[in-house]
């Protein structure tokens, strides 16, 4: 019998095959990170873009709803099958085709704020900010000061200023596969921030205006950075930049501050005018940092030196925890009166706005596709077609606000504040049909005549029907013949 003999040929390139093949899985948790499938972090990814090329298209309907039993919940994250979200108790794992819970880790308490996903070599983490837990007294667990002095002085608290103790949130990182916890770091004080993850570094920022680079693979702090104040959203990271907005009340002031991304050196620092405390989040589109503040502009400025390159006047300021979204083609921006505006990235000129007369406190516009979502203070959660900015969408006002809004392909998952907090999915209605609402500011002229035909008519019997009838009842005195040539009655007529 002959021997059949492989083909040397052929079996390198099964060799070869199998070997990509094999790097390819080794590399899924990283290549899962970017392949723009997830929702990682607040507005999408490190630098807040808040767009998505493929999601459900509207009309919407509700697919589940998950309210937990200590409350309200954080903005949320997708991955994959998974949509994670932060409890004042737990860290919850949602099925997302379901709402049911696939998995939940404790919590200490603290305020809420949206975890981040990242990769670290084969490892897919789950990073999210824990406590400070508050007890019963209003104190929580706490951590030691360092002193800046080796000398024992006395703190406000009559101990030794080294032993006095504050209040710290802790950065925690846990193992996606097992949700073993990989490291936990305290910080200096409390944070509400949130998380921002970027390559193999997290970044999240204090109360005290701290901010601070953590490697992903150790927890270890690899440097800080300060800020003038209070930090209430996501660090942006993009251009090799990181970027923090902060708050000053008692300077009456707010910042936006970059900071060098490999080595935390400051690079620029701009404030709007003196008093204006209210500031959004920033988005970093490629070259550019966009954020609305009190004085109702809307900035784009430069990523390397901060200098302005153009700004857009809107109606109203902006809530601190809301950030526009950007593309390429596009900035999209909502500020806290309600007002919905689609910007030109490249000089800053207003391609349409539209006025939804409701507050918008919690929520940030995100772009699904061809169409803006975007959730209102009534419950309502509202899409705009992004040719025009009419109103194409809109769910049934309910108690309690629409809050962050995180997308998928087939799912979309917000906030749900109120009674009854929590989070709601929604995916597309396919018997549902789409309404088209112009928004309130743009001129009609067939509607604006037809007004002014029924006012001129409303007026007309306002004014002319009470004239006739006054008129009727004093015609006798003015239309009384005068003969001019009787001397007798001109004198009458003009005494």
């Amino acid at each position: 019998m002959a021997r059949l003999r492989s083909n040397p040929v052929r079996t390198s390139y099964g060799a070869a095959l199998a070997a990509l093949v094999l790097v390819g899985l080794a590399a899924w948790p990283a290549l899962a990170q970017v392949d723009g499938t997830d929702w990682s972090q607040f507005q999408g990814g490190p630098g807040h873009p808040g767009t998505i090329a493929e999601a459900p298209n509207p009309p919407y309907r509700e697919l589940w709803r998950f309210s937990p039993p200590e409350g309200a919940l954080s903005g949320a994250v997708i991955s994959g099958e998974l949509t994670i979200t932060v409890g004042e108790s737990a860290v919850y794992a949602l099925e997302l085709g379901t709402g049911e819970i696939a998995w939940e880790l404790p919590r200490e308490g603290g305020g809420l704020s949206t975890p981040a996903l990242g990769a670290t070599g084969e490892r897919r983490v789950l990073v999210y900010l824990d406590g400070p837990r508050e007890d019963e007294d209003g104190t929580g667990p706490a951590s030691p000061s360092p002193s800046a002095s080796p000398s024992p002085s006395v703190g406000s608290s009559g101990q030794p200023a080294d032993q006095e103790t504050v209040q710290v949130s802790e950065l925690v990182a846990v193992d996606l596969g097992d949700r073993s916890e990989l490291w936990r770091t305290p910080l200096e004080d409390a944070s509400r921030s949130g998380v921002a993850l970027e390559g193999d570094r997290a970044y999240v920022a204090d109360d005290e205006g701290r901010v601070y680079a953590v490697e992903l693979a150790t927890g270890a702090i690899a440097w800080t950075g300060k800020a003038i104040g209070r930090v209430e959203s996501p660090p942006a990271v993009a251009d090799n930049n990181v970027y923090v907005v902060a708050r000053s009340a008692d300077e009456r002031t707010a910042q936006v501050l970059a900071l060098d991304a490999e080595t935390g050196k400051r690079r620029w620092t701009f404030s709007p005018q003196a008093g204006a405390v209210a500031i959004s989040a920033v988005s970093a589109p490629e070259g550019t940092v966009v954020f609305g503040s009190a004085d109702r502009l809307v900035r784009g400025l430069a990523a390397e030196d901060g200098a302005v390159r153009w700004q857009a006047l809107t109606l109203t300021l902006f809530s601190p925890v809301s950030a526009p979204a950007s593309g390429a083609g596009g900035v999209w921006v909502a500020d806290a009166s309600g007002g919905l505006y689609r910007i030109d990235p490249a000089d800053g000129s207003r391609d349409w706005e539209h006025q939804t007369n409701e507050l918008i406190v919690r929520s940030s516009p995100v772009v699904a596709g061809d169409y803006v979502l975007l959730g209102l203070n009534d419950g309502r959660l509202v899409a705009f077609d992004d040719r025009d900015g009419d109103l194409v969408y809109e769910s049934r006002a309910s108690q309690g606000l629409i809050g962050q809004i995180a997308l998928s392909r087939d799912v979309v998952v917000v906030v749900k504040g109120g009674k009854q907090p929590g989070l709601i999915a929604f995916e597309h209605d396919p018997d549902a049909t789409l309404v088209r609402i112009v928004s309130p500011t743009v001129p009609d002229p067939a509607r604006l005549f037809g007004a002014f035909a029924v006012a001129s008519v409303i007026a007309g019997v306002v004014i002319l029907v009470p004239f006739r009838l006054l008129r009727s009842r004093l015609a006798p005195a003015f239309t009384r013949d005068v003969d001019v040539d009787d001397p007798d009655d001109a004198e009458e007529e003009t005494s």
